[in-house]
């Protein structure tokens, strides 16, 4: 059964594995009609093709040519679209700090999110977006309890979950220990006719596979349902947003139902073509639970270059004015690391039809 739950990591990092393109792919150069772009870092070693619909700029006199490809701020304007044509190696980090009912101290966990965006052109009107989401977790968690008679002090940092047992005054606190691993596998898939700014939207299938290492780091459920994105993407503002929703139909007959919908809402201003502030985090909600996940915050990104490869690199900071009672975040940092990639050439031809 394990074999299965990584099935789907096995087939991303394949899939993955041809974004280098096939041997003997000629640069196309770009022309100034700006209609196919292309990036050489030393001529070889990195060749972007960027999306078409990206906003294209005039060239400064004494600057970059068309012969030398597009510009960094163009390359920032086709980041920000995310149903276009760059394949994006997507990887993110959030340090989260948890409170509650369950603990008197601050508990911490982190998970780093890999999350290709993988475009495919399925004819000449539409195109596949796939999406996956791999991730690393490491939260402290409850490990076992306590009883703590009345005569005794509780532990320092640890609240009592009930003051009395049976009228004896017997509480207990409990124990916490931290677990890592692989968390729950998404895969998101986007079909859409409308990849062109400013207003691109998509929608399709979501799926939630179970395959994270430990119990408490995943729900060992299969789950599915549907997702939606739209964006205006405007000279000066980026807004949109990406819903998701699961619903478990298989897995662990004694874990809870997956009854959940994540709603990501971006809102980014363009300060320069190369670097934006503003936010997007996930609010989500659990339905059979009734508990509302709700972050806000504020952070920047900008676009860098790292030796030949772009690099989109951000900070974001979020507070959660409303999470579960027992056992919730309270404060969450997220550090953004995006590398830029040459996408394959048979990505950009149309699979069915000529």
């Amino acid at each position: 059964m394990m074999m299965f739950r990584f099935v789907p990591i096995l087939m991303t990092l394949m899939f993955a594995a041809t974004c280098a393109g096939q041997p003997g792919d000629e640069p196309v150069a770009k022309d100034k009609s700006g209609e196919a772009g292309v990036i050489n870092a030393n001529d070889s070693d990195l060749t972007l093709r960027l999306d078409s619909s990206a906003p294209q700029h005039a060239e400064p006199e004494g600057e970059s040519t068309a012969a030398e490809g597009p510009s960094k701020e163009e390359i920032a304007e086709a980041i920000n679209n995310p149903l276009g044509n760059l394949w994006i190696l997507f990887m993110q980090n959030d340090v989260i700090w948890f409170e509650g009912d369950l603990t008197r101290d601050t508990r911490t966990g982190s998970s780093t999110k890999f999350m290709p965006v993988m475009p495919l052109k399925l004819t000449e009107e539409w195109s596949l977006i796939l999406r996956p989401v791999i991730q690393y977790n490491s939260f402290e968690t409850p490990t076992g309890f306590d009883l703590v008679p009345p005569a005794l002090p509780r532990r320092s940092g640890r609240r009592p979950l009930a003051r009395t047992i049976l009228g004896l005054g017997i509480s207990f606190d409990l124990d916490w220990g931290r677990q890592s691993g692989l968390g729950d596998t998404v895969l998101m898939m986007s079909f859409s006719n409308k990849t062109k700014p400013p207003w691109v939207f998509g929608f399709g299938p979501t799926f939630m596979f179970p395959t994270a290492t430990d119990d408490v780091l995943g729900t060992e459920k299969w789950s599915a349902g549907p997702s939606v994105l739209g964006f205006y993407l405007g000279k000066k503002w980026i807004i949109g947003g990406v819903v998701q929703h699961w619903w478990s139909y298989a897995g662990d007959g004694d874990r809870d139902q997956v009854n959940l919908t994540d709603f990501q809402y971006v809102v980014r201003y363009r300060v320069t073509p190369e670097t934006n502030i503003g936010f997007g985090p996930n609010i989500q909600y659990d339905w059979d639970n009734d508990e509302l996940t709700l972050p806000v915050g504020l952070g920047t990104d900008t676009l860098i270059q790292i030796g030949k490869l772009p690099v989109k690199v951000g900070v974001e900071f979020y507070y959660y004015v409303d999470k579960p009672d027992a056992f919730g975040p309270e404060w969450s940092v997220r550090f953004l690391f995006v590398p830029i990639i040459p996408s394959p050439e048979w990505s950009k031809k149309p699979l069915f039809g000529s």
